[in-house]
């Protein structure tokens, strides 16, 4: 297939067709004779060149359309170590061998295929269009188009050349291009530089990858990432291939970046096609526009519909939270009126009326008549008011503290937890689904809209086309047969006026739930330090009182039997020879146990009320994320600024396409065209305002 003769009526081989190349096919292996299809034309490998000394990867393919040849270039192949050494050498300024061969591969095909003209036109991605780049500053006549290309090495290409002949697309997420624009490199790749707005800005490796080479390879060659799981609410997809996010005049198919495009005559012909380029390319990408919205607004009147859901999930992890940082199975049930602590201290004070009997026998036993002399001469006596009086007042104050948390804990959970989910403009129950709902309402009213603008521009083009058709017939018709000329003109669609509504919704943009999380947590941390934490601190500060006046009890008891028995002379006279010391060390021992069981059950308060200080903020702080979540669930939340951004960059695109027939239309003064000028102007303006509205719900 050396010999090929350039069809010259048919359109050069687009930038779109050469981007496919670049970024998809480039890399696929295809063998020699392949068949492509690609955008609306067929395409023939020619060629391939495969040089594993320099690394050097490229095939040669002919449009079967216009006979026109191209030479393609791939991008790195990470596997391949001269591809990376290529790609370290490029940011010097050393011309690396895969340079130079690539040269030689442009050469050699260019005078192989000379009787189709040469090489028309070349692409490539990443090192593939910095191979590009090195080639095409040299042939200015070849058309060279690259997707997110490295850059030259330094002192390779003179920097105030214009280059024309070069055209390189940046994808919005490219990390390549990012990152030589923040390091203001980008200058060393020669030719325009234009945005294109594909891409999904999530930083994950597989979104990385296509980031960069504009394509997705998979088996069944579809475009799109799956959003959302099967059976999923908002379940779609989303197109990522770079070639459609590429902007052409809808007469010419020539991409609208750097200016408009050439004059296009305004005649019947080019209104028809404009007619029918709305009908076929506009209607189906504000088509795709539209799926993408309805996933958005799916997947918000879902996050409303499961809103008691979110406030009762958040509410049993708080619960459960708060009573496992403690530990301790008496803090179960805290944060409920019916505490196993509540209950706890009501056996405390079982436990000490209990100490309390068995020490007033105790007493009545010291005072007994065997041991009034004891008693007489040194006063013993345990004052049993006194002690357990005081212990009895610490457990009551102990017990209105376990209630007074137990009911702030119960508020926390039943008042303040929901309380958090409201807010935003109109002060919805639900702040963030509300704002987004409302905003989407407009949007979705909006759209609407537009899309009615949109088919009445189509029909009004159409009627126009039609008018210039009758009045020449009937003008010519009459001129022919010598009669006068009636001024009749064909009925033409009506202008309607589309005045979308403005949103006062969503003015921070995404960033509502942000804002949102902000003051709900900053609401409940202050609830939860100035309401809860002095019950916390109080609990463990009476739990150490308590252990204290136990203590003096204890010791009281002790002492008071010891001093009356084994101290005296006479007390050992007396339990030599009856058995009073032994009544005296069993009502010692039934007054103790209750108490010692009473020390234990105050020392595991103490230690729950300590650990619960201790941890209360991280508590506190951890309980952001799950706020965060049950605000809107993450997942979903970033699926509705994905759509958004998708259905954006579909409005901002075809914002560009009405601007050029708003251009196009502007340079005819005939009253009709300047009429549907007007229209056209109106279009755009909605098509900004909606983009704009739109914006506001992505990743801005």
């Amino acid at each position: 297939m050396s010999r090929i003769t350039t069809n010259v009526f048919a359109p050069p081989t687009s930038d779109k067709d050469l981007m496919e190349l670049a970024g998809y096919h480039a890399y696929m292996n295809y063998d020699v004779r392949t068949k492509l299809k690609i955008n609306d034309s067929n395409y023939t490998v020619l060629n391939t060149k495969n040089n594993e000394a320099t690394g050097l990867n490229a095939l040669t393919v002919v449009n079967m359309e216009n006979k026109e040849v191209s030479v393609v270039y791939v991008g790195t192949n990470p596997s391949q170590k001269q591809d990376l050494l290529t790609d370290l050498q490029l940011m010097s300024d050393l011309t690396p061998a895969q340079i130079a061969d690539a040269r030689d591969y442009f050469n050699e095909m260019d005078q192989k295929y000379q009787s189709a003209g040469g090489i028309k036109s070349m692409s490539g991605n990443s090192l593939g269009g910095a191979l590009v780049g090195s080639i095409a500053i040299e042939h200015p006549d070849v058309k060279a188009v690259t997707l997110n290309p490295a850059l030259l090495p330094a002192g390779m290409m003179e920097p105030d050349m214009e280059y024309s002949n070069i055209t390189n697309y940046f994808s919005s997420y490219d990390p390549l291009t990012k990152g030589l624009s923040g390091l203001d490199l980008h200058s060393r790749i020669p030719g325009h530089q234009y945005e294109i707005f594909n891409g999904i800005p999530v930083p994950s490796f597989e979104h990385l990858g296509t980031n960069h080479t504009g394509y997705l390879r998979k088996e069944d060659g579809s475009q799109s990432y799956k959003i959302g799981m099967p059976g999923q609410t908002g379940e779609g997809e989303i197109f990522i291939d770079a070639d459609t996010h590429i902007v052409t005049s809808l007469w010419t198919g020539s991409p609208l970046y750097g200016g408009n495009t050439d004059y296009i005559e305004i005649n019947k012909e080019n209104l028809i096609v404009l007619a029918e380029r709305i009908d076929s390319q506009v209607k189906a990408r504000i088509a795709t526009a539209k799926d993408y919205l309805a996933n958005s607004v799916e997947i918000i009147e879902d996050e409303g519909s499961r809103l008691y859901e979110r406030i009762s999930m958040l509410q049993h992890i708080f619960e459960e939270s708060f009573e496992n940082s403690i530990g301790d199975p008496l803090f179960i049930g805290i944060t409920s009126a019916g505490s196993c602590l509540k209950g706890e201290i009501d056996n405390l004070i079982s436990l000490l009326e209990r100490a309390e009997a068995y020490c007033r026998s105790l007493n009545s036993v010291l005072n007994s008549p065997p041991a009034e002399l004891v008693e007489h001469m040194f006063n013993v006596d345990v004052n049993v008011e006194g002690l357990f009086g005081k212990a009895r007042n610490q457990l009551y104050e102990i017990r209105d503290e376990v209630e007074g948390l137990s009911r702030m804990l119960g508020n926390m959970i039943s008042d303040l937890i929901p309380d958090l989910f409201k807010g935003g403009t109109d002060l919805w129950y639900d702040a963030v689904v509300g704002e987004l709902r409302a905003h989407f309402d407009i949007i979705n009213g909006n759209k609407d809209k537009l899309v009615e603008h949109i088919e009445q521009f189509s029909a009004q083009v159409n009627g126009t086309a039609d008018s210039f058709e009758s009045r020449d017939q009937s003008i010519g018709g009459n001129i022919r047969a010598g009669t006068e000329v009636a001024d009749e003109a064909v009925p033409v669609q009506k202008t309607t006026s589309f005045v979308l509504e403005e949103s006062p919704y969503l003015k921070v943009g995404m960033r509502i739930k942000e804002v949102q999380l902000d003051v709900a947590f900053t609401a409940f941390k202050s609830f939860a330090y100035i309401k809860v934490f002095p019950f916390i601190v109080a609990l463990k500060t009476l739990a150490e009182f308590i252990e204290i006046t136990l203590e003096g009890i204890s010791a009281a008891i002790k002492g008071a039997a010891n001093l009356g028995m084994n101290h005296t002379l006479p007390g050992k006279l007396i339990g030599i020879f009856t058995d009073f010391d032994d009544k005296i060390t069993a009502y010692v021992h039934n007054t103790l146990k209750p108490l010692d069981e009473m020390a234990a059950t105050v020392e595991g308060i103490r230690d729950g009320a300590e650990r619960l200080m201790f941890q209360f903020p991280s508590l506190v702080s951890n309980f952001r994320p799950y706020l965060d979540q049950a605000i809107f669930n993450a997942t979903s939340y970033a699926n509705v600024q994905l759509y958004n951004l998708a259905a954006f960059a579909i409005l901002r695109e075809m914002e560009m396409t009405f601007t050029d027939v708003v251009t196009q239309l502007g340079q005819n003064k005939a009253n009709a065209i300047e009429a549907l000028c007007d229209v056209s102007q109106k279009v755009t303006s909605n098509m900004g305002q909606l983009g704009e509205q739109v914006d506001r719900g992505t990743m801005n």
